[in-house]
């Protein structure tokens, strides 16, 4: 009989920038797993294979550019195309290896992986790995119209897996719809051997940042935070000859574009308050959040998928011991009031008032020590590998005694 203790994972984006992803395919070799992804790569900038973190790696590119805000339907034709690849590979795979659990990260693998799932039956188990509410998301992309055809789909799709990971609770609640047998919510934190143990001070001196009160936003600029409220922020700074505080921007260089083009137009020496270092490593990023006060994730109110949005960065920062801004009425807002480690904010002038309050004081201090209590106690990737290995463990226990039987 074949090796089955292999793992199929399917991500709609390049591996390299797939956080969650990586830290799940690690976990995964390091319990025993074979890990092999498709990854499709967008921006067109990987090999065909490659190995990263122990695990195969192979990339898709359907043809130009395929980012969403390249072509909002060139990217849905992209979608469409990208399910009859999953299907495909996923097919051919399973020939050669005999048995695999799948792994759907998101709506956009899913369609694809289901049809796996129920072609080849026995021979696969699936997963349904959700990081967004999805029907929120297309909402806010395509309007209520297809997020409801979306969502029903989901739903439909959700209900071939065996099992169904979510990122929060509130995705969780409303995947609970598909009945599917087993779900589990598994946050998307750091592991406590990803922080380093360097002091803030030594992180500064570093990074070149010593001088500064540091406002750092990790990862894509995207519609979904509310950069006006750094603007606003920047532009009172700079009439009332505020220098010692820094908005640094940590994440990739096309993604800042337009922000870069907003700080430019406003004139009047404001891009001195703001400092684009462009992307970095993962070890790297953690430096950062070590040199940082205060991080940015406040959120826009776009609709219902940023109101549950629980963003990968609020967790780095509490790890880090740095307080972490985000926007009232949200789900992430529910997590930093019931922990004390940060400022919820609702409106330009409001982070206006708590950033200059927390520059004068030493409440971060007090802040970051709940966060990092947070991240002991509940939000770190040792408790959440323990949860997906078990879950997996489980589906691998299924599939060995249906080959078996």
């Amino acid at each position: 009989m074949k090796n089955c203790r292999n793992v199929l994972e399917v991500v709609a984006n390049a591996f390299t920038t797939a956080t969650r992803v990586r830290r799940e395919a690690r976990s995964l070799v390091s319990e025993g797993f074979e890990v092999q992804t498709l990854c499709w790569d967008r921006q067109g900038r990987h090999p065909n294979t490659e190995t990263m973190d122990d695990c195969l790696v192979h990339n898709v590119r359907l043809g130009r550019t395929t980012a969403l805000p390249s072509s909002k339907l060139y990217y849905a034709i992209a979608a469409v195309v990208f399910q009859v690849a999953i299907l495909l590979w996923v097919v051919r795979q399973v020939k050669k290896q005999g048995l695999a659990i799948l792994t759907a990260h998101d709506f956009n693998t899913l369609l694809g992986c289901a049809a796996a799932r129920m072609l080849l039956n026995h021979r696969v188990r699936m997963v349904y790995d959700c990081h967004e509410l999805t029907p929120g998301l297309y909402e806010e992309w395509y309007g209520p119209m297809v997020s409801a055809i979306v969502a029903r789909l989901e739903l439909a799709a959700g209900s071939r897996a065996d099992a169904i990971i979510s990122v929060n609770e509130a995705i969780a609640d409303f995947l609970q719809q598909t009945k599917s047998g087993r779900s589990a919510v598994i946050y998307n934190c750091p592991a406590m051997a990803e922080i380093p143990m360097t002091s803030a001070a030594e992180a500064k001196k570093r990074l070149g940042l010593s001088d500064y009160f540091v406002v750092l936003f990790s990862g894509w600029v995207r519609q979904d935070y509310d950069f006006s409220l750094i603007l606003h922020a920047a532009n009172y700074l700079k009439r009332h000859n505020v220098s010692d505080i820094k908005f640094v921007f940590v994440g990739p260089p096309e993604a800042t574009t337009v922000l870069k083009t907003d700080v430019a137009s406003e004139g009047d020496g404001l891009d001195t308050l703001f400092d684009f270092r462009g992307w970095v490593t993962n070890e790297d990023l953690f430096l950062y959040y070590a040199a940082s006060d205060l991080c940015f994730a406040v959120t826009r109110d776009l609709g219902r998928s940023t109101r549950v949005l629980t963003p990968t960065k609020m967790f780095e920062s509490m790890a880090c011991g740095v307080p972490v801004a985000v926007r009232k009425g949200t789900l992430a807002a529910q997590i930093v009031r019931s922990w004390n480690c940060g400022v919820v904010v609702d409106g330009k002038q409001m982070f206006l008032t708590e950033l200059l309050r927390l520059r004068q004081t030493s409440e971060p201090n007090a802040l970051g020590r709940a966060g990092q209590k947070a991240f002991r106690e509940v939000f770190n990737w040792d408790l959440m590998a323990g949860k997906l290995l078990d879950l997996y463990n489980q589906l691998y226990c299924e599939l060995l005694r249906e080959a078996r039987a």
